[in-house]
C-alpha cells in the first residue's frame, strides 16, 4: 500500500508539474514592416559648391516624396554610400586617397536628412578644389517604418 500511495503522490505530482507549467502559446501577432530602398547617382557636373567654417564643399541635395514626416519622426532612415564594388558603406564615410597634386588626402561623404529631402555633401582636405575620387558617387538610401 505505502508503494501505491508513493506511486500515486509522484504520478500526481507530475501530472500537476506538467499541466501546470505549460504555456499556452498563441499565435503570433501580425507585424508589418514597410521597406523602400531608393538610389541615387550624383555624377561630378550635379554637384554644388557650397562654404561654412571649415572651407568650401560639394552638395546635392534631392527632394524625396516618399521621406515623409511620419517615417521621418517614427521610421529608421539610413543613409549609404555605394562604393565602386557594390559595398554598402554607411553615412558617414570617411576614406583616404592619394592625389597626384596634393598627396594623400582624406574624403568625407555625409549627408542631412529631413522630411522630403536628403543633401549629400562630401568634404576633402582640398575643400573641393580639385575632383574628389571618384566622378561619380552612388548613394542609397533606406526607409523602415
Amino acid at each position: 500500500m505505502k508503494q501505491f500511495t508513493l506511486t500515486m503522490l509522484s504520478l500526481s505530482a507530475l501530472f500537476v508539474l506538467f499541466f501546470t507549467s505549460c504555456e499556452v502559446n498563441e499565435a503570433p501577432k501580425d507585424y508589418y514592416l514597410n521597406t523602400k530602398t531608393i538610389h541615387y547617382l550624383v555624377k561630378f557636373d550635379d554637384w554644388k559648391l557650397g562654404t561654412d567654417d571649415s572651407g568650401d564643399y560639394l552638395y546635392c541635395t534631392f527632394r524625396e516624396p516618399l521621406l515623409t514626416k511620419p517615417i521621418f519622426d517614427n521610421g529608421m532612415v539610413i543613409p549609404y554610400m555605394e562604393l565602386p564594388d557594390g559595398t554598402l558603406t554607411p553615412l558617414p564615410f570617411s576614406d583616404f586617397w592619394i592625389s597626384d597634386k596634393y598627396g594623400k588626402i582624406e574624403e568625407q561623404a555625409t549627408c542631412e536628412i529631413k522630411p522630403g529631402e536628403i543633401t549629400f555633401i562630401l568634404k576633402s582636405d582640398d575643400h573641393g578644389s580639385d575632383p574628389f575620387h571618384y566622378l561619380e558617387y552612388n548613394f542609397v538610401l533606406k526607409l523602415m517604418w
